[in-house]
């Protein structure tokens, strides 16, 4: 057995991440022995963790045939199978040896991990609840099934999950981290801080936490401890590019132009195809227009962008395909409940985002019983499947969305009559909106699409939802699809849409205000048209902008460089456009 020795080396070299060292000390091992599974396992775990997961495979495919029940090498088999993206293999491997093994937790975690990245999330829920079976106190299950549960928008749920992770570890920094978040859009906004400082001040050299605190900030309105925490950030690692993206966005003019030195050493260091060149570029875009550099702030803005269109291409084709089955389905829409669900009524806001959705809830929040929810998104979540795979929608379906939707709503004041739910992309669910919730109001907000598409071009989204907004074409085929959507609904459901355009509301916001109250059957308070007064969180690009007094200096801003929308422009249908372009 002289080969144990160097197992035992590669062992300890693993343990201390010195992975080459590990992996000369496995390969040794493997010539003294070649017959033994452990060594080409050991071999594949240091390839992977070196960068080469592909040639990783090929050692733990010779492991299993050395010894086919060996469970280490088929569990690491399939990690490195979901790493690359064969996420399917991974879960057919992983079930036959769930099979075998129920008792063995991995099996189970890494078979969740799996089916989430195929979108099976469901399965991947109940999988962690297998693995939690076998390992009810391992905190790394509840981490993954609060992810799981995030991207189907059960956020209450998501908190439980991190909860429970602190009730085994209070101090668990990870967890403290990503509690905050789902805490700030349940409006639990106090709670979202308390986590996240205390994260901080338990790690102050942790990254994501003092960047989700400076988040915080930004969402809460408190510039100055955003910019604080954000500078902090650079103090550890000079060249992280969201830092510095979130800075330009923040600090005065004077001082963002000091920072291009930062901005361009670090945009050299940045790998290619990465969205972290492409904040670097959104940044030092920022930084050129604050110097009126504007030939080159417009070069940095190209190539921010086609950067991330590379990274999140978006299939107009595809999108068509599913909005006009959408819209099919509600050729003459049906109101399945013969009254309405008990409880505070929904007030949808909806339109394109950058169009003015967060003023008009943050004017309709103001009214003392309406408590504004921001983008929750619950309602697209608990409809994918139906409009993906386009299922039969009943009456018994929208009882049960309207259970769910609201078991998910944050707790809410006693004396609230109306909650705003600001998804900008709700406008593709207006029908299935109007037939579970009868008695719900539509806030449609209109605005210049030039304006609209020009403050997309330099803003820097989360998430893939927006991936259309990258590319000048893209934008165009998606607008389009938009306003056909809208006339649609308008047409099937005639008087139940208010449209308020972004325009007349900031030149007259009391009137246009008192109108949009008057739809929503509220009372107008004066309070209402001072929505740079208000204290709710604000958890979108527009933190910083809701914060201002209503002014009219972004109606016709594209009319300042006009040409970099020509791409844009030319593709709009006039026909759904015309009074805007006319």
């Amino acid at each position: 057995m002289v080969h144990q020795t160097d197992l035992q080396d590669a062992g300890k070299f693993l343990q201390q991440g010195n992975y080459k060292r590990a992996l000369k000390a496995a390969q040794l091992a493997a010539k003294k022995s070649p017959k033994s599974a452990v060594a080409p396992n050991i071999i594949g775990i240091a390839t992977s963790a070196i960068g080469r997961p592909n040639e990783a495979i090929a050692h733990f495919q010779k492991a299993l045939k050395l010894q086919p029940d060996f469970p280490e090498a088929q569990k690491n088999l399939a990690q490195t199978l979901i790493l690359i993206g064969r996420a399917d293999t991974a879960v057919a491997l992983l079930a036959k040896l769930a099979a075998t093994a129920p008792n063995d937790w991995q099996a189970w975690f890494l078979k969740a991990q799996g089916e989430l990245a195929l979108r099976r999330e469901n399965d991947a829920l109940y999988s962690t609840e297998k693995a939690q079976t076998a390992a009810p106190r391992n905190p790394a299950i509840y981490h993954l099934r609060s992810k799981i549960l995030l991207s189907l928008g059960k956020i209450k749920d998501a908190i439980d999950a991190l909860e429970t992770v602190l009730q085994i570890n209070p101090d668990d920094v990870l967890a403290l981290t990503q509690l905050s978040l789902p805490l700030a859009r349940q409006n639990r906004t106090q709670e979202a801080l308390d986590v996240v400082q205390k994260a901080v001040a338990l790690a102050p050299d942790d990254i994501p936490a003092r960047y989700r605190l400076a988040t915080q900030y930004v969402e809460m309105g408190d510039t100055a401890e955003a910019i604080k925490h954000y500078t902090a950030i650079l103090a550890i690692q000079p060249d992280n590019p969201d830092a510095l993206e979130q800075l330009t966005l923040l600090r005065p003019a004077a001082e963002i132009g000091k920072m291009e030195p930062q901005i361009r050493s670090a945009l050299n260091k940045a790998a290619k195809n990465t969205e972290e060149r492409a904040s670097l570029f959104f940044a030092l875009a920022k930084v050129l227009t604050a110097k009126d550099d504007t030939v080159q702030a417009r070069k940095m803005l190209g190539l921010a962008n086609k950067e991330m269109a590379k990274l999140r291409p978006y299939d107009p084709v595809a999108d068509a395909a599913v909005t006009r089955a959408t819209l099919d389905r509600f050729a003459q829409p049906e109101v399945h409940f013969d009254d309405a669900p008990q409880g505070p009524k929904p007030i949808f806001v909806l339109g394109l985002p950058r169009s003015g959705t967060t003023l008009v809830e943050t004017v309709l929040g103001l009214h003392p019983n309406v408590a504004p929810l921001g983008e929750r998104g619950t309602a697209g979540f608990l409809l994918r499947d139906i409009i993906e795979h386009n299922l039969p929608f009943t009456a018994r379906d929208a009882a049960a969305l309207v259970r769910e939707d609201q078991r998910l709503l944050p707790d809410l004041p006693e004396d609230t009559v109306a909650y705003i739910d600001k998804m900008p992309e709700n406008y593709r669910l207006v029908g299935f909106l109007k037939m579970t919730y009868p008695n719900a109001r539509i806030a449609h907000v209109r605005r210049d699409p030039r304006d609209i598409a020009l403050s997309m071009w330099k803003s820097h989204f989360s998430g893939a939802v927006l991936s259309y907004s990258y590319d000048l074409d893209w934008m165009a085929e998606k607008f389009n699809l938009y306003a056909q959507s809208m006339a649609h609904w308008r047409a099937v459901l005639p008087g139940q849409i208010l449209d308020v355009r972004y325009e007349d509301l900031v030149q007259d916001i009391a009137t246009t205000g008192a109108r949009m109250a008057a739809f929503c059957d509220l009372t107008w308070h004066d309070a209402m048209a001072h929505p740079e007064r208000s204290t709710t969180a604000v958890l979108t690009l527009s933190a910083t902008q809701v914060r201002r007094p209503v002014h009219t200096g972004s109606i016709g801003k594209w009319r300042e460089d006009p040409g970099i929308l020509d791409d844009f422009v030319t593709r709009l249908d006039p026909a759904l456009w015309g009074d805007y372009l006319n």
